[in-house]
């Protein structure tokens, strides 16, 4: 009987914990971009937030595997006008609110440690969606401020296709392979001088960068956060693709290219995420280079000199 009232009692005491962990914590904030703010369910693991990118100084990614719902807040300065401040609220890329004014009467002071005034943008659900908020002054309308809350599996991008660039007597051509498989098996010759690696479109190309790895010795011989659009064409769109010059390539082998997500996957409050989590949002390929004329260093040019001049001293001694 006292065992039967001891789990009744414990049932009772952990229900409400249980109720607790599916809430959410409005004790911790996160940075969102801009002005915004966010909390997340108390129980909720490895938020990644305010990821920011080269060449977006107003956006902000916020990857949110494990929060089931999310509270966006805003806060201004009590020199801000609030009258003049507008938001557009997009889930799924679909619009939910556009250009939704803020009014004094819905702020309130909030210190931390100067005084805030803030308000609730409101609750979300963001488990396998995507929501958009996009914060502007109406004084500056080209200065809008992007923040993503993204509640996905970040998909892996792909090489759509790839190119060699070279001479020809009126400026230059491209030789172009489409689709490619894992391993990619190039041939340059005197001619080429560029190659360009084209990645499928997405509405966050920002979010990928790319680098090369010389598989001999590890070491990271390229690296770029920039796309540009050009080049194919898929649904009436540029893609997006990077250009990288031959010469990087200085022998011979085997290279790797990698196109993962930019984001700060340590630091973060509450992180455990594994690299096995991680490599499932990364891209692999495998590049095997054959240069037709070996490009040396300067460094292997002077080495191979001093080894000549003295096989040559040491032919002329044994004579």
């Amino acid at each position: 009987m006292k065992k039967i009232i001891f789990t009744f009692l414990s049932f009772i005491v952990t229900l409400p914990v249980i109720y607790a962990q599916k809430g959410i914590n409005f004790s911790s904030k996160y940075a969102a971009g801009g002005k915004l703010l966010i909390c997340v369910d108390s129980s909720a693991k490895n938020v990644f937030y305010n990821n920011v990118f080269p060449n977006q100084p107003h956006t902000s990614f916020n990857y949110l595997p494990e929060v089931n719902n999310v509270s966006i807040q805003i806060y201004f300065r009590k020199e801000d006008s609030v009258q003049q401040y507008r938001y557009t609220i997009l889930v799924d890329n679909k619009p939910m609110v556009v250009n939704q004014s803020f009014k004094n009467e819905q702020m309130k002071d909030i210190k931390m440690p100067e005084i805030y005034r803030s308000t609730s943008i409101g609750i979300f659900p963001i488990k396998g969606k995507i929501i958009t908020i996009l914060v502007y002054n109406i004084e500056k309308p080209l200065d809008i401020y992007k923040s993503v809350f993204y509640g996905k599996p970040i998909p892996k991008a792909k090489i759509k296709g790839f190119a060699k660039r070279f001479k020809i007597d009126k400026g230059v051509d491209y030789n172009w392979t489409t689709d490619p498989k894992d391993t990619i098996n190039l041939v340059f010759t005197e001619k080429d001088d560029e190659l360009t690696i084209v990645k499928d479109r997405s509405n966050f190309d920002y979010l990928y960068y790319t680098s090369i790895k010389d598989k001999q010795t590890n070491e990271t011989i390229f690296e770029s956060t920039a796309w540009k659009y050009g080049g194919l064409v898929e649904e009436h769109e540029f893609l997006p693709y990077i250009n990288i010059d031959k010469n990087v390539f200085k022998k011979s082998g085997d290279y790797e290219i990698i196109i993962q997500p930019l984001i700060k996957w340590t630091g973060c409050i509450n992180c455990d995420i594994s690299k096995k989590e991680i490599e499932q949002y990364t891209s692999r390929y495998l590049l095997s280079i054959t240069l037709d004329e070996e490009n040396y260093t300067k460094k292997e040019l002077f080495t191979y000199t001093i080894i000549i001049a003295f096989s040559t001293k040491g032919c002329k001694a044994s004579t």
